[in-house]
């Protein structure tokens, strides 16, 4: 087994849209003897004037698709040895998950004897960097001189409920992206990938045409085909693409994936300007950079705190018309004030707690029974990825923008374009109209009422000045939110309700939909270079809970502090719903407990 490694911790994939990464500088790569041509398709290189204006009419953004693109036999070649001769080590954070080898760019300092065992790879990237292949390249993209001496390249595998959400690869000096497709010819007893599969590259559009920020659903799916090689230019605020989650058992989507650079000093073409110039019209880098203050800032949530006209305390004592309004919703054990006085201690040992039968019997069944209606009727079993657009229908809305988050908001603005394949809105069933019912009483009745308010601040000992929240559905093998700095200035309490169909099955986290905090780091850094999701893989979480069912999570959230609810797989047995509410702790009371 040959051990490719990185030149740094994080990963270039895909999936590296969180560092700038600076790409091994090195000599030209291409060997002198190098047959450049006779390593791809017999004529390609002469279809360049075919394949430009293609390129460049193409929608949401200039990409193409070429099949076939390489040397049959060499291609082979290349499977044969990612499969038998590459280390590859399962990543994850808040936006992936996948399987990737080290960078290709260090095959040349391998030793002798390790480079030999893997031919078949660095003559594919000798070729792939050479001059012919990067002028066809430039001509096809018409992105100008490309750099010869960076070569930037990796193996990824993507398995099962693998996935790769929603980034613009705007990184460093980055001119064209592209991605070789090395599936299994004989997948599907040889019909090749199949839209059940999964695995799709999922472009999308801007929002509008006077924001840089992605829309809510793609508008265009790419399917994994052997021997194919896609292309397109990195822009911030059009580049927006995500890997679908693979979800056929048992399938691969097995991908190399690169870059090429703009000219390096030295080389023809460079300009000292050369990025400046070229993004004038639009941002200047990634997602730090497009719109970030209203995407950065912006919390989770997207609107000001409805302040109390006093805040609460916990020296109030619930009132009997308290008691009344929030006996109606919630099991009458957590009102009494044994166990409120328990709740609160541990509370205040821990700054967290989960409360499991939260709501009381009545409400859970009727809740219970609707939800998982719903979510029968769109066909989330477990098995097949619901296409994009399942559920936004009546009061329910797909919410954005997915550079950040995607889920469905009960009420909230009717942000979604229309993608590519979307499932038609339906008639809103009664088991919906039911669960809708039931979901915006427990928000606007209990959640937001200033009963809840002097109850939580019962049992955390924390005054509470203000409220913030929505009920939200996280679909399965659609929807997540990021690890997103929201600019607050004070502790937050958070508390989510969470409403989950077989618990059993999201306990151990490998379906997702669990929420998790982690240290969001130094957010001037953050915002300079885009990385919002390295505090997951580097410093660890701070505290997860499972998504599970009826349990109310408490959570004090101090400053610095993010928060994400990981991407659900399309193999989970349903959707993720929650009553998420955010409540603005008193300034100066945090620490009193």
């Amino acid at each position: 087994m040959v051990v490719v490694e990185s030149e740094s911790k994080r990963p270039v994939s895909e999936a590296d849209t969180a560092t700038a990464k600076k790409a091994r500088v090195s000599e030209e790569t291409a060997s002198p003897a190098l047959d450049a041509r006779a390593c791809f398709h017999a004529g390609l290189l002469d279809e360049a004037d075919t394949l430009a204006p293609l390129f460049a009419s193409a929608t949401p953004f200039s990409h193409c698709c070429i099949t076939p693109f390489c040397d049959e036999t060499l291609l082979q070649g290349v499977r044969q040895e990612m499969l038998e001769r590459l280390h590859f080590t399962q990543k994850e954070t808040d936006i992936f998950k996948y399987h990737q080898s080290g960078d290709l760019a260090n095959l040349d300092g391998l030793p002798e004897h390790e480079k030999q065992q893997l031919p078949s790879l660095q003559k594919l990237r000798d070729a792939i960097y050479s001059q012919e292949f990067r002028d066809f390249v430039s001509h096809v993209t018409g992105c100008g001189p490309l750099s010869g001496s960076r070569t930037d390249m990796s193996t990824n595998r993507f398995k099962q409920r693998d996935h790769l959400l929603l980034h613009d690869d705007v990184i460093g000096d980055r001119r064209v992206s592209y991605i070789i497709y090395l599936p299994d010819p004989a997948i599907n007893d040889g019909r090749g990938w199949e839209p059940r599969d999964g695995g799709h590259l999922e472009l999308y559009p801007r929002e509008s045409d006077e924001s840089w920020a992605p829309a809510v659903n793609p508008t265009r799916r790419l399917p994994p085909r052997w021997n194919q090689i896609v292309l397109f230019t990195v822009l911030p605020g059009q580049s927006h693409h995500s890997v679908e989650e693979v979800a056929g058992i048992d399938k691969e989507r097995l991908s190399i994936q690169g870059w090429f650079h703009f000219p390096q000093p030295g080389e023809p073409g460079y300009e000292v300007d050369q990025m400046k110039r070229l993004w004038t019209s639009g941002a200047e880098s990634t997602l730090s950079q497009i719109e970030a203050k209203r995407q950065r800032e912006s919390d989770s949530i997207g609107e000001d705190f409805a302040n109390y006209p006093q805040p609460t305390s916990d020296t109030t004592s619930l009132s009997d018309e308290d008691r009344v309004l929030l006996a109606k919703y919630i099991n009458p054990d957590y009102l009494s004030e044994k166990i409120m006085g328990q709740v609160a201690e541990k509370f205040a040992d821990d700054s967290h707690i989960q409360l499991a039968a939260f709501l009381n019997a009545e409400t859970a069944a009727a809740l219970g029974a609707s939800l998982k209606q719903v979510d029968r009727l769109d066909a989330m079993d477990g098995i097949d990825i619901p296409p994009h657009g399942t559920g936004e229908r009546g009061r329910w809305h797909a919410f954005g923008p997915p550079v950040i988050r995607r889920y469905m908001r009960l009420d909230g603005p009717a942000m979604a374009n229309a993608a590519e394949g979307s499932a038609q809105e339906g008639i809103v069933s009664d088991a919906e109209s039911h669960a809708t019912e039931l979901l915006a009483a427990l928000r606007d009745d209990l959640f937001a009422s200033g009963a809840y308010a002097r109850w939580l601040s019962s049992i955390t000992t924390l005054a509470l000045s203000g409220c913030r929240g929505m009920v939200r559905r996280f679909r399965s093998g659609l929807d997540y939110t990021l690890g997103t700095p929201d600019g607050a200035k004070t502790t937050i309490l958070d508390t989510v309700l969470c409403l989950v169909d077989d618990p059993d099955q999201w306990a151990d986290g490998v379906v997702g939909g669990y929420q998790c905090y982690v240290d969001g780091g130094n957010e001037d850094e953050a915002s300079n270079d885009g990385s919002v999701y390295r505090a997951s893989e580097e410093d660890g979480a701070l505290l997860t809970t499972p998504a599970a069912w009826n349990t109310l999570s408490v959570v004090m959230r101090e400053p610095g502090v993010v928060k994400f609810v990981k991407y659900v797989s399309a193999s989970a047995p349903g959707s993720r719903w929650d009553v998420s509410y955010e409540y603005q702790v008193l300034a100066g009371d945090e620490g009193e407990e």
